[in-house]
C-alpha cells in the first residue's frame, strides 16, 4: 500500500527524477555534465530547470499514456477488439473508485512538483519565467481535474497534513481562481527583468520562447471561459471576461511536450506511440491489439468524405506497427479500406483484428511517414486554439471572421495529421464541413472540433459533449443489458480519497451517480 503522501500534496523527489531520466532530459547531450553541479541521480533538492522538465514530461505522460483511453472509447473514437473479452468497466459503464485513478492521484503528484517549482522561484525576479510557467501549468492541471471530477481539493491541496484531511473546493470558485492564475502568469512574464533566467531547452514545450507561453496562458484562459457558456458565468459573463482580448492573443502553434522522446527504451517513447503502436523493440505496444476503430467515428469520416480517416486508422487487417506510409490510390479508395466496430459489440471472430482497423494515433509527417516514437505530445494544439476562437467569434465574444478561423482550424488539423485536401473538404456542399452553408454554425464548429480531437485530447470533446450535447447522436454501448441513454457525466473519486479523505469527499461521483451528477458548467 502506498503511503499517504505519495498520492498528492508532497513531492517525491525520487519519483520526479526517475520520470526525468526516463524521458532523457538529464545527460542527453555530450559534454554537459559538471561534477560540481547537483547530481540529479541523488537529489537533496530539486533545481528549477529539472523540476520544470520533469513536471512537463509527467504531464504529457498523464494525458497520453493511457489515462484518457476510456474517453477515446466513450467519445466514439476507439472500441475494444473482437479478439478480447469485453471489459465491462468500459462497455457497461461500471466505473468505480478503483478505475482510472491516475487521472486524480498522479495529477496531484504532478501538481506537487509544479508547486515546488513555485516555491523554488519564490519572489526571486531572476526566476520569473519559472514562476510563470509553473503558474500556468497548475491552472492547466486543475482545469482537467475539475472537468473530470467537479469539486476537488484546491485551496488546501498542496499543503502537508498529518491527518490527510483536505477540503474540497467549489468548482466554480476554482475556475475563477484559475482564470486569475492565467492573468497573473502573463503579468509575470511581461514584467520579468532583463536578467530573468530563460529555461532554454529545459522548457520542453517551447524551448524558452516566452511569448508563446503568454499565448498558452491566454488560450487556457479562453478554454476556461468557453467551458462556462451554458452555466457558471453564462454567455454574458464569458463575453465580459473576454473584453479587450483579440484573436491575436492566442496560440497559433502547438503547445506540445518533447523531452527527447526516442526508442532507446520503452520508457523513452512518446507515451501515445507506446500505448497504441509499438514498444522500443518494434513489437506491439501496450494496447496495440486491444483498441480498434469505433464504427461511429469511421462512419462520420466516410460519410463526409474526410481524408483524415487514413491518418487516424490503418486499413482493415493491417496493424499500426506495419502501416508506416500512407496508402497509394485515391482518397476515396483508401477511405473505404477502414473498418469500424460498434461500441459494446459482442461479435467476436467476425470483428477480430484481421477485420477491424487498428488505431494509428496522430497521423503522418509532411513527408507521408507515420509519426514515430519521437513525436511530440500535445497539451493544446493550434487547431484546438482556433476552434475555441471560432466559437467565441461566432457567439460574438471576440471580433473576427468566424468562418475564416473555422477554416484555419480544420486546415491546422489536416496539417497536424499529415492529411491532404483541407480546402476541398471545407468547400464541399456539406453543412457539417462547409461553414458558409451551415445553418447551425456552432454545431458545425463543435462537430469538426470533435473530429479533430480523435486520439489527441478526448477530454476536450467529452467536455463539449457535456456542455452542448454535440455530437447529439453519440451512441451508448451496444453491450447486452445496457439500459442507460447516455455516457457518464463524470469520473468517480478515487479509492485513495474515499478511504483516506472520505470525510471531505462530497456527494456525487461515488460510482453510483455518474449519470446524474454533473460538472458545474453543464446545463
Amino acid at each position: 500500500m502506498k503511503t499517504k503522501t505519495i498520492f498528492k500534496r508532497k513531492v517525491n523527489l525520487s519519483l520526479l527524477f526517475s520520470a526525468l531520466l526516463l524521458t532523457g532530459i538529464v545527460g542527453c547531450q555530450k559534454g554537459t555534465f559538471d561534477v560540481n553541479k547537483v547530481n540529479p541521480n541523488s537529489p537533496t533538492s530539486a533545481p528549477s530547470q529539472y523540476l520544470l522538465s520533469a513536471a512537463l514530461a509527467s504531464t504529457a505522460s498523464l494525458m497520453h499514456g493511457g489515462n484518457s483511453d476510456v474517453l477515446d472509447n466513450w467519445m466514439g473514437y476507439w472500441t475494444q477488439s473482437g479478439g478480447f473479452t469485453p471489459s465491462t468497466t468500459y462497455v457497461i459503464y461500471q466505473i468505480t473508485s478503483s478505475n482510472y485513478t491516475g487521472n486524480f492521484d498522479s495529477a496531484y503528484i504532478i501538481l506537487s512538483n509544479y508547486n515546488l517549482l513555485l516555491k523554488n522561484a519564490g519572489n526571486d525576479p531572476t526566476q520569473s519565467y519559472y514562476k510563470a510557467m509553473a503558474t500556468i501549468m497548475e491552472a492547466f492541471m486543475y482545469q482537467r481535474l475539475v472537468d473530470l471530477y467537479n469539486s476537488v481539493p484546491y485551496s488546501q491541496a498542496l499543503s502537508t497534513n498529518a491527518t490527510f484531511s483536505y477540503k474540497y473546493d467549489d468548482p466554480a470558485t476554482i475556475y475563477k481562481s484559475l482564470v486569475a492564475k492565467c492573468d497573473s502568469a502573463v503579468t509575470i512574464i511581461n514584467a520579468a527583468p532583463s536578467n530573468a533566467l530563460n529555461p532554454g531547452n529545459y522548457d520542453v514545450v517551447f524551448g524558452g520562447n516566452m511569448p508563446n507561453w503568454v499565448k498558452f496562458a491566454k488560450t487556457l484562459k479562453l478554454k476556461l471561459l468557453m467551458r462556462q457558456t451554458e452555466n457558471g458565468l453564462g454567455s454574458a459573463g464569458v463575453k465580459s471576461a473576454l473584453s479587450g482580448m483579440t484573436t491575436g492573443d492566442f496560440l497559433t502553434v502547438d503547445a506540445s511536450v518533447n523531452p527527447g522522446y526516442s526508442n532507446a527504451t520503452s520508457g523513452q517513447l512518446n507515451p501515445l506511440y507506446y500505448d497504441l503502436v509499438a514498444n522500443a523493440t518494434g513489437q506491439n505496444g501496450l494496447n496495440t491489439t486491444y483498441y480498434r476503430a469505433n464504427s461511429y467515428a469511421v462512419k462520420f469520416y466516410q460519410d463526409h468524405n474526410d481524408p483524415r480517416i487514413n491518418a487516424i486508422y490503418a486499413p482493415s487487417g493491417q496493424e499500426a506497427i506495419a502501416y508506416t506510409t500512407q496508402l497509394d490510390g485515391t482518397i476515396a479508395t483508401n477511405r473505404a479500406k477502414v473498418k469500424g466496430r460498434d461500441y459494446g459489440s459482442t461479435n467476436g471472430n467476425g470483428e477480430s483484428n484481421s477485420v477491424i482497423s487498428a488505431i494509428l494515433g496522430t497521423g503522418f509527417t509532411s513527408a507521408g511517414k507515420q509519426k514515430g516514437p519521437t513525436q511530440s505530445a500535445p497539451l493544446i494544439t493550434a487547431f484546438e486554439s482556433l476552434f475555441l476562437q471560432a466559437e467565441a467569434v461566432q457567439r460574438g465574444y471576440l471580433a473576427g471572421d468566424a468562418g475564416a478561423i473555422y477554416n484555419a482550424a480544420v486546415a491546422a488539423d489536416f496539417t497536424f495529421l499529415g492529411a491532404p485536401g483541407a480546402a476541398d473538404y471545407t468547400n464541399q456542399p456539406d453543412a457539417l464541413t462547409n461553414y458558409s452553408v451551415s445553418l447551425d454554425k456552432i454545431t458545425t464548429i463543435i462537430t469538426q472540433k470533435w473530429a479533430a480531437m480523435n486520439s489527441v485530447d478526448p477530454l476536450e470533446s467529452y467536455s463539449d459533449w457535456r456542455r452542448l450535447n454535440i455530437p447529439s447522436n453519440l451512441p451508448v454501448s451496444h453491450y447486452p443489458g445496457v439500459t442507460v441513454t447516455h455516457i457518464p457525466y463524470r469520473f468517480p473519486y478515487t479509492i485513495n480519497e474515499t478511504t483516506l479523505n472520505g470525510a471531505n469527499v462530497p456527494s456525487g461521483g461515488t460510482g453510483t451517480d455518474l449519470f446524474t451528477s454533473k460538472i458545474f458548467w453543464m446545463k
